[in-house]
């Protein structure tokens, strides 16, 4: 599996968009907000991404020092399948619990810690944390214990995941070949890093 299309400059916009909506949110929020460097606590699972979000961040390893690229190899000694009781680790975080890839980390990322919109019937009832008329609003549960997000620090999840299907879909036809839907960290960084073997 390789990966050689590049993503569309339109994923880096929406990326940018993200990041600008979280930056906001975290400086009117700042007292309800514990994410920081080496907060983790949505880094423990075994994470697959789109084939758009999996080619940036293969050309983002591609572009780093090779001395950069062997180190980010080195993580793929971590077990490929968890056994049954393992906390299922990214891939991608040092000893410091703090992202190696943290500029080009996929969307999913960008937007945990935030308040975000789903439809209803989307989240598992227990991750709910208010309702709106235009479906249901779920936080991480270190995040807004004070009081509940309001209109403006809720970003609708389900608008950013239906840009990315439509940049993914644009993505894979692009490429002229079949192109796997799905990555897993570990598929990226095999692929991004093949040369160094």
């Amino acid at each position: 599996m390789v990966l050689s299309s590049p993503p569309p400059a339109e994923y880096a916009l929406l990326c940018a968009r993200v990041d600008a909506f979280a930056a906001s949110v975290s400086a009117r929020c700042a007292d309800q907000l514990s994410c920081q460097r080496g907060c983790a606590g949505c880094c423990h699972v075994e994470l697959t991404v789109s084939a758009v979000e999996a080619a940036a961040l293969s050309e983002y390893i591609q572009a780093l020092s090779v001395e950069d690229q062997r180190l980010l190899r080195g993580q793929l000694s971590q077990p490929r399948t968890p056994q049954p009781g393992d906390d299922p680790r990214c891939l991608f975080l040092d000893e410091q619990d703090a992202c190696m890839i943290y500029s080009a980390r996929p969307l999913v990322c960008r937007s945990q810690g935030l308040p975000l919109r789903y439809p209803t019937d989307m989240v598992p009832v227990g991750a709910v944390r208010t309702r709106l008329p235009t479906g249901v609003v779920t936080v991480c549960p270190l995040n807004f214990t004070d009081r509940a997000p309001v209109a403006g620090e809720i970003l609708d999840a389900e608008l950013v995941d239906q840009i990315l299907a439509v940049l993914s879909h644009r993505h894979r036809l692009a490429s002229g070949a079949e192109v796997q839907e799905r990555w897993s960290l570990r598929e990226i960084l095999e692929s991004a890093t093949s040369r160094l073997r």
